[in-house]
């Protein structure tokens, strides 16, 4: 049951981190799209939606955590999980979809000096899209969170020793899992967006120069370019990968903290935390020397492949 269920947080956390990853395209938050904040004082006039001063790791650790005390107060009512996790994860996407439009109003306000208009179309077009998909990564994340907190599911197996149990609160747990997914998503997120996206214009390779800052491709296949096209086109790729990520980083942790708990007796009477503590830290460091030497094969596997690259 516990490997049942920690399979169900994998897959939960790879969705909750696709999503925060496209809603982060949707409203230019993260820190390559800092460039659509540029672009208006480098007289590139643009219509991007611009949220990207309101964080993704603070306004999803907001986000979850509204979401994460709304459902454990109906919980405490004894509402089912059914209905008070999505309810919750409801409040706290309006939440954030009220934090979305005060950071893009603000920004294109102060753009008035660089004749940067705010385009009533984006700002109303823009909104739902981003409180929809913010709704799908904090109902995962609450949802996780519940699992893992001293009323789901995990708590009610038998044959647990005590300090298997998670005794973090429902809020807490929301608070913590909406920084770390804000921070996976941002980390990676801009890797599979920036030189993609809106910098096509450069070649590949070739990095963000300091003379280029400011120059967004603001031209679509048909009309004008607004964060929905990015979207669209982050779907295919960056999303995916950016919710492999996040769900890779949570099946390691857990299998090598499973692992251990086991070597130091989970299903018995008691667990030893230093039998625990010193297997999950050899297989962690086992997992963490494979991902470099694979990590350093697949860098030099594309350079070779797509290289050479400006500068070379």
């Amino acid at each position: 049951m516990v490997f049942a269920w920690t399979m169900v947080v994998i897959v939960l956390a790879f969705i909750a981190c696709l999503f925060e990853d496209l809603e982060s395209d949707e409203g230019s938050q993260s820190n390559p799209n800092s460039q659509v904040q540029l672009a208006p004082e480098m007289g590139y006039i643009h219509r991007y939606y611009n949220k990207a001063i309101s964080g993704e790791g603070l306004s999803y650790a907001l986000a979850c955590t509204i979401a994460g005390t709304v459902a454990w107060a109906m919980l405490s009512k004894g509402i089912t999980p059914v209905i008070a996790i999505p309810f919750g994860a409801g409040i706290g996407s309006l939440v954030h979809m009220i934090r979305a439009t005060i950071p893009h109003l603000g920004r294109e306000s102060a753009h008035k000096r660089f004749e940067q208009p705010i385009y009533l179309d984006v700002l109303f077009g823009h909104l739902v899209p981003i409180a929809t998909h913010n709704f799908m990564a904090v109902v995962c994340i609450t949802a996780i969170a519940y699992i893992q907190s001293p009323s789901g599911p995990l708590a009610a197996i038998t044959g647990l020793p005590v300090a298997a149990n998670n005794p973090f609160p429902l809020p807490l747990l929301c608070f913590i899992w909406g920084i770390t997914v804000g921070a996976i998503g941002s980390s990676t997120g801009d890797i599979h967006y920036g030189t993609e996206r809106l910098f096509q214009d450069r070649p590949f390779g070739e990095g963000r120069r300091v003379v280029y800052h400011g120059q967004i491709c603001r031209y679509a296949d048909c009309g004008i370019r607004t964060s929905k096209d990015v979207v669209a086109f982050c779907a295919k790729y960056g999303g995916p990968a950016t919710g492999l990520t996040f769900g890779l980083i949570v099946l390691f942790e857990n299998w090598r903290t499973l692992i251990g708990m086991m070597a130091g007796g989970l299903t018995g009477a008691s667990l030893n935390p230093g039998v625990a503590a010193g297997v999950g830290i050899v297989i962690g460091l086992i997992i963490g020397a494979v991902l470099i030497v694979g990590n350093l094969y697949l860098v030099k596997w594309a350079r070779k492949k797509f290289g050479p690259f400006v500068g070379e």
